[in-house]
């Protein structure tokens, strides 16, 4: 990236500007794994298989991966699934050709989250990591309803906000706001982009506040059984819901 990349304010409770964030991983693809490692404290891939585990898919059923990225979470629902079965969806033009550069063969589209190319109450299940600061939740998550088959079920994970006031909150909040911008300084070298990223993931997770919100919103969207679980303390909230039925 030739130029600087400065983080912008994103004010408490909105979405961060896209063409920053469009910008930013465009830059990043190659290096994305491995940035989500690090700053997961090397937790990431565990993550997505418990996502995927927790969902319970079985053979017959069709899964679509939002936000689906370099592909492994795709990995892990077609390991159950088949290719056949799965569909990821990516708004990066750069995630998508990073994953086929890695030789993955599955079935992907770049288009929004907010507006889905594909049919109504056709998926079982749908995914999506790392997604819900940067959507507006309500068009998000009714896209999500469509889509599913009455019974469907959603889990999604994203960064949140420090849980103030318990011990494993305090640890993130200190690492969020002392470690992460020493360790963005630290691999930058002569490149921005890691220096902007490791400034603006703990900016988002601070001030996004999609945790307060998207419960309200998936129940207006028609979803029940909604349980959000902040994890570490903080670091990621799980998002579990269901379709209603009728």
């Amino acid at each position: 990236m030739s130029e600087p990349l400065p983080v912008p304010n994103s004010p408490a409770g909105t979405i961060p500007d896209r063409r920053f964030v469009a910008r930013l991983f465009a830059d990043l693809a190659p290096r994305y794994n491995g940035i989500l490692q690090g700053y997961s404290f090397g937790q990431d891939l565990r993550w997505k298989e418990v996502l995927v585990r927790k969902l319970h898919p079985v053979p017959g059923e069709r899964a679509l991966d939002l936000a689906c990225g370099t592909g492994l979470i795709l990995d892990r629902l077609s390991k159950v699934l088949g290719e056949s079965r799965v569909l990821g969806i990516d708004i990066n033009r750069s995630m998508l050709l990073e994953m086929r550069r890695t030789g993955s063969l599955h079935t992907v589209v770049q288009s929004t989250a907010e507006r889905l190319p594909v049919r109504s109450n056709w998926f079982d299940l749908v995914t999506s990591g790392y997604l819900l600061k940067y959507v507006r939740l309500d068009r998000f998550l009714s896209e999500v309803a469509r889509v599913l088959k009455p019974g469907g079920r959603f889990g999604g994970y994203d960064f949140s906000r420090p849980l103030r006031g318990t011990p494993a909150g305090k640890l993130y909040e200190i690492y969020l706001h002392r470690m992460m911008p020493r360790i963005g300084r630290a691999r930058a070298g002569g490149a921005e982009s890691w220096r902007a990223v490791f400034d603006f993931l703990p900016t988002v997770a601070e001030s996004s506040g999609w945790e307060d919100r998207v419960g309200a919103a998936l129940k207006r969207a028609g979803f029940t059984e909604v349980r959000l679980a902040p994890s570490l303390g903080g670091v990621i909230t799980w998002v579990w819901a269901r379709k209603r039925t009728a």
